[in-house]
């Protein structure tokens, strides 16, 4: 044992490995992901109090990685869902979790909690690390010397409410939009719909305008990949005019691929990627840095190479690429043209798996430093007392406009997706890992008494009140249910309902988009009211 107690960052780096193993264990379709780290902290400190003596410096560093990954990852979607109309459904989050806030004092007076209960319980029933971080920061002082009960306690035991509840929330989203979709005509598949699909049409319809000014078909985006005219097959370029009888290939939401052709023509069963005579086609990474940001059009790939791009691989997603598209470190792009000019297209986007790796260090460290800055700005509260993002917030705040932002001269903000979900979690399972080591001790002598008790019921009504208000807020918002189930995991800040929802729909972009608008401000606004609640 002394060995364990005189090196405690080999403690926390097994707990952080046991914690993983546990997160990926699946009960009933739901895993913990790296909370279970929380738990096998508190467990060990539990068993022997020596052992909670982490650097104080390091649960901070943790929460930093993570938050500001979030916040880079989550930018240029946060923004785009903006625009589409999501001001609306932010506000509605907003007030949702102030009305929480007030739901959770008057149940702490029911039961009778101080602050450091009272904001454990906040944190852990809507399942947000940056409040519990803030809420620990606030009552260091009390917490050292025991005049209130620490808020990893109330979080502990509130945590698995919320993950609970609020997945049955979006089980009940999701159930309501297979009951919709299961009424509604075969032709009226979503245009948002889940993976991009291919398919020939063969042209009826005359008149026709130029391929690109069908890349937005209405509230549709497809691309074009080859057409075969006259017997010859050639690219699909913007200024091709399409006429009876020819066959294309149309790519895009399978919903948007079947109306396209039902209004141009008919379905063909001919497959022109199989003919490789003149054009091939070839996946393709962007690990170019000077490419971040960058729009598709920009790269004029028709002009300088005989090319076209008819999808993104952005993650585990395929995306329409049009003009307008914005490229990301990491994106994986199916280039069509002619097969001699594909590797001149692979050297200008860098196709490099080891710089997908990498990120610019300078610009990451650069950027998190403002962050850690921005955190620091305390607001002065009327009647005395302050506010402040804070670590949790700061790095949240320059993530979303850095990674919007992706490229200033030569620093590079934007972070390869690889590389972001691999410090992202490792943020979050140093954070969760080493406040579970530092108040391990606290916890079990709190958890069998009254105060536990009371903190467990109190975490049911929370989460219910929770649960039921989100999907009431979205009704009345008349959010569409599949996208709703993302609104309901940003709400809860929460990534294991976020992966429900998405593999119960087997990817559908929605869910990502609900997820992204909703998750920063959800995130910065709990971060507020956790400060108000101490």
């Amino acid at each position: 044992m002394g060995v364990f107690i005189d090196n405690p960052l080999l403690v926390l780096f097994l707990v952080m490995g046991a914690g993983a193993a546990l997160g990926t264990i699946r009960v009933g379709g739901i895993a913990l992901g790296p909370a279970a780290a929380l738990f096998v902290g508190l467990a060990v400190s539990a068993a022997d109090s020596r052992l909670a003596n982490d650097p104080a410096i390091v649960p901070q560093i943790g929460l930093a990685l993570f938050i500001y990954t979030v916040g880079l990852a989550s930018g240029p979607s946060f923004l785009a869902e903006l625009r589409r109309g999501g001001a609306k459904v932010l506000v509605g989050v907003s007030a949702l979790l102030v009305a929480m806030s007030l739901v959770v004092v008057g149940v702490s007076k029911l039961f009778d909690l101080d602050t450091g209960a009272r904001s454990g319980l906040f944190a852990g029933s809507l399942t947000n690390t940056p409040a519990l971080s803030a809420a620990i920061s606030s009552l260091s002082k009390q917490i050292a010397a025991k005049t209130v009960t620490d808020p990893v306690v109330g979080y502990s035991l509130a945590y698995p409410f919320g993950v609970l509840t609020m997945l049955l929330a979006a089980h009940l989203s999701l159930r309501r939009a297979e009951r919709a979709a299961a009424s509604a005509p075969a032709t009226q598949v979503s245009a948002s719909a889940v993976d991009v699909t291919s398919a020939t049409v063969l042209v009826a319809r005359a008149d026709l305008p130029p391929l690109g000014d069908l890349r937005r078909w209405g509230d549709a985006r497809l691309a074009f990949g080859r057409v075969e005219h006259q017997g010859k097959v050639q690219l699909a370029t913007t200024d091709v005019h399409l006429v009876p009888g020819d066959l294309c290939t149309v790519i895009g939401a399978p919903g948007d691929v079947a109306a396209f052709i039902a209004w141009a023509g008919e379905r063909s069963t001919r497959h022109l990627a199989l003919d490789r005579a003149l054009l091939d086609f070839r996946r393709i990474s962007v690990s170019n840095r000077k490419l971040a940001g960058t729009h598709m059009r920009d790269l004029d790939l028709e002009g300088r190479f005989g090319a076209t791009v008819t999808r993104v691989r952005r993650g585990d997603h395929d995306l329409v690429a049009d003009g307008d598209f914005v490229l990301r470190l990491g994106d994986r792009l199916r280039v069509v043209g002619p097969a001699t000019r594909l590797g001149e297209v692979a050297t200008l986007l860098g196709d490099s798996d080891r710089s997908l790796g990498e990120v610019d260090a300078m610009g990451f460290a650069l950027g998190m430093s403002i962050g850690l800055l921005i955190g620091l700005v305390s607001v002065p509260l009327p009647g005395g007392g302050s506010i402040a993002l804070g670590v949790g917030g700061g790095p949240l705040i320059a993530g979303l406009v850095l990674g919007t932002v992706s490229r200033t001269g030569p620093i590079t903000w934007q972070v390869p997706h690889a590389a972001n979900l691999t410090l992202r979690q490792l943020g979050m399972l140093m954070f969760l890992g080493a406040v579970g080591i530092r108040s391990g001790a606290t916890f079990a002598d709190a958890v069998g008494t009254a105060v536990g008790a009371r903190l467990a019921i109190a975490a049911a009504i929370v989460t219910v009140v929770l649960a039921t208000g989100s999907l009431v807020l979205l009704r009345l918002l008349r959010a569409d249910p599949v996208t709703s189930a993302g609104h309901i995991a940003g709400i809860e800040t929460q990534p294991a309902v976020h992966a429900f929802a998405a593999e119960r729909t087997k990817g559908d972009q929605r869910i990502d988009a609900g997820y992204a608008l909703v998750l920063p401000i959800a995130m910065i606004v709990k971060l507020i009211l956790v400060q108000l609640l101490v």
